[in-house]
């Protein structure tokens, strides 16, 4: 396999991938304000569900299409499709536009999201760094920008409308195509004749068939489910609970955010020989985290109990990122590079539909079960983390069957 990157090009894509991502956050941001102000009812949950439908539906395809195109090619053609998008929908305000054009992005989100999973191993070793390292410095962008994006959407809807903010959004994945298109990132795949022939489900279940791969999976996705349940507690848990105001929900977000870009730069020194054991003691301790909420409030007094939140949200943001650069390394070193693109569907897909069925059970403890779904969420997170790791390490490691 032939794998290219310009000299000189790789920190300038990171840089320009930072930049994205807060793109990403402004669309998400700019399309909920405009969508808000609109009489229609039901128009929030609309956008909500074309944002994440579309993509989820389209997960098997867009595996099948990584693995079977170049994913250099492939983020070069989805950036400029989505700078093409964000454009259409800052001039065509109507709803019926906004939604259309948010199930067209969760399309093309969801084939930019698994190529660039696809890409990391590339990346990481055209800049000479070790697969954790890599990984850990793409979750260091990521969490840069989901902190950044939302307060310079806000900023940009406030002073120049939302139109304005989607244009500015547009600009970005536009730089992004360029930056990738004149880096020369690409990784080439062989074409196989016989696979033009093939079933969908019969190119899945190698990938399908590695215990190891569903196990780790599927116990995963149940501590996404665990912290979705908690996700939707959490502005309850402050305005409810601890009888707080939008001042302490900033404060906490702040802290969960800041923990996030800490355990993010701690992962990127780890060497991750063993990433199974980071990833299912992650989930662990971030179920601890919640259990702790969940028992710890109203022991002490409401700042007591805020400081204390802000301690565990710490830890917790820490371990997320610690979680998520294990997880990333953990299956692109089980699975054949062959296999990447369908891999990052599958465990896309399955952590999709769990983070949707956990905003539903969360939903259910609003308004005033905030600590209840806190408790729930830890004890799931604590089981998923520890059974899935002694259902892991059950399993010895196999190499993954050739396709049939």
């Amino acid at each position: 396999m032939e794998i290219r990157l310009r000299k000189g090009w790789g920190w300038l894509l990171l840089v320009t991938l930072t930049l994205s991502t807060i793109g990403d956050e402004i669309s998400l941001i700019t399309l909920m304000f405009r969508t808000a102000g609109n009489p229609i009812p039901f128009a929030v949950p609309m956008l909500l569900v074309a944002q994440l439908l579309p993509g989820l539906l389209a997960t098997p395809l867009i595996g099948r299409l990584v693995d079977s195109r170049d994913a250099g090619k492939l983020l070069v053609a989805t950036a400029l499709a989505d700078a093409v998008i964000i454009a259409w929908m800052a001039w065509h305000p109507d709803l019926a536009s906004t939604i259309t054009g948010a199930s067209i992005l969760s399309v093309l989100f969801a084939i930019g999201g698994t190529a660039s999973f696809a890409l990391i191993p590339v990346l990481g070793a055209e800049l000479g760094m070790t697969l954790p390292r890599a990984n850990a410095v793409l979750e260091f962008v990521r969490s840069a920008g989901m902190l950044a994006g939302p307060i310079v959407g806000g900023a940009l809807v406030a002073c120049g409308g939302t139109g304005n903010a989607l244009l500015i959004d547009a600009a970005s994945f536009a730089l992004l195509a360029a930056v990738v298109f004149g880096s020369g990132l690409r990784r080439p795949v062989t074409i196989d004749d016989d696979n033009q022939h093939r079933t969908l489900l019969s190119e899945y279940l190698p990938v399908l068939r590695d215990r190891r791969i569903t196990i780790m999976i599927g116990a995963l996705t149940l501590g996404v489910y665990a912290t979705a349940i908690a996700d939707v507690a959490f502005v309850f848990l402050v305005t409810v609970s601890l009888e707080s105001g939008p001042t302490a929900f900033g404060l906490l977000t702040a802290c969960w955010a800041g923990g996030m870009m800490a355990g993010a730069l701690a992962s990127g020194t780890m060497a991750m020989r063993q990433p199974a054991s980071f990833a299912f003691g992650s989930v662990t301790i971030m179920g601890a985290t919640m259990l702790a909420i969940g028992i710890g409030i109203g022991i002490t007094t409401t700042i007591g109990s805020l400081v204390f939140v802000g301690i565990a949200f710490i830890i917790g943001g820490a371990a997320n990122s610690a979680h998520n650069v294990a997880v990333r390394t953990m299956l692109q070193r089980e699975a054949p590079s062959a296999a990447h693109g369908k891999v990052a569907a599958i465990y896309s897909a399955a952590t999709s539909s769990a983070g949707i069925l956990g905003y539903m059970t969360g939903g259910l403890f609003a308004p005033g079960g905030a600590i209840h779904a806190y408790i729930l969420g830890g004890v799931l997170g604590v089981v998923a983390g520890l059974v899935g790791w002694l259902l892991f390490t059950s399993i010895k490691a196999r190499a993954m069957p050739p396709p049939a």
